[in-house]
C-alpha cells in the first residue's frame, strides 16, 4: 500500500488556488495513484474510477488544466502515454521497499516507433534471416498477423475494462497499449474491427 504526505503547503500554493477546485483535488490524487517516481499512465478513465468513483468529471480536461500550469507533465512510456507529477521527488519520501517505477521516459519503445503509437513502422513479430552469402541478416517481409490475435486481445481488453465505461476511443487506446507491450503492429482499421467483433461477440453471449 503506498503511504504519501499531503503537507499543509499544499492548500498555500497560490499557483495551484488559481484552478478549479476539481482540478486541485485531482492533483491530490494524482499523488496517491502515481508510483514510487511520480509516475503513473495517463488513462483518464480509470484515473476518474479511482479518484471520483461517484462522480461524472471530465478528467482528461483537468489533467490537461494541470500541465498547462505546470504541476504535472505528459510523456510516451513503453506502457504508453504516462503522466509524471513534476514536484514529487521533493515532497514525497518512498518506502525503500516499495517496487521501482516500469513508467520511466527513458524505457525502449517497442516495435520501432517513431513518434508515439500512432506512427509504428510495421517489423516481423518473429524475425526471419535471409540465409546464402549475405552476413547482414536483413530481415524478410513482415510476416501478416492473424486477425484472431488483434480479435482475442480486444475481447481481453474490453472484459477487464468493462466496469469503467471507457470510451469507443479510449478502448482503442487500451487495445493499441496491448499490442505495443507484445510487440504487435499496429493499425487502426484493424484494430477497430477487433473492438467490434469483440463487442458483437460480447452482445451475443448477454442474449
Amino acid at each position: 500500500m503506498r503511504a504519501r504526505l499531503l503537507r499543509p503547503g499544499f492548500f498555500m500554493n497560490e499557483d495551484l488556488a488559481r484552478l478549479p477546485v476539481r482540478a486541485r483535488l485531482l492533483f491530490a490524487g494524482l499523488w496517491c495513484l502515481a508510483d514510487r517516481d511520480g509516475r503513473l499512465e495517463n488513462r483518464p478513465e480509470r484515473i476518474r474510477a479511482a479518484i471520483f468513483p461517484y462522480e461524472r468529471v471530465q478528467v482528461r480536461s483537468l489533467l490537461q488544466t494541470l500541465e498547462r500550469a505546470g504541476f504535472v507533465k505528459s510523456y510516451q512510456s513503453v506502457a504508453g502515454p504516462c503522466l509524471s507529477v513534476v514536484t514529487f521527488a521533493t515532497h514525497q519520501h518512498p518506502h525503500p521497499h516499495e517496487p521501482p517505477s516500469l513508467l520511466g521516459p527513458s524505457t525502449p519503445l517497442p516495435c520501432h516507433v517513431t513518434a508515439g503509437f500512432d506512427n509504428v513502422e510495421p517489423r516481423p513479430v518473429d524475425p526471419v534471416y535471409r540465409s546464402g552469402r549475405d552476413q547482414d541478416q536483413e530481415l524478410t517481409a513482415p510476416r501478416a498477423v492473424p486477425f484472431r490475435v488483434y480479435a482475442a486481445i480486444a475481447a481481453r481488453v474490453l472484459r477487464q475494462t468493462a466496469d469503467l465505461d471507457l470510451t469507443p476511443g479510449d478502448q482503442a487506446e487500451e487495445v493499441k497499449r496491448a499490442c505495443a507491450k507484445q510487440a504487435l503492429p499496429y493499425d487502426a482499421t484493424v484494430i477497430r474491427k477487433a473492438l467490434d467483433a469483440a463487442s458483437a461477440a460480447r452482445a451475443r453471449r448477454r442474449a
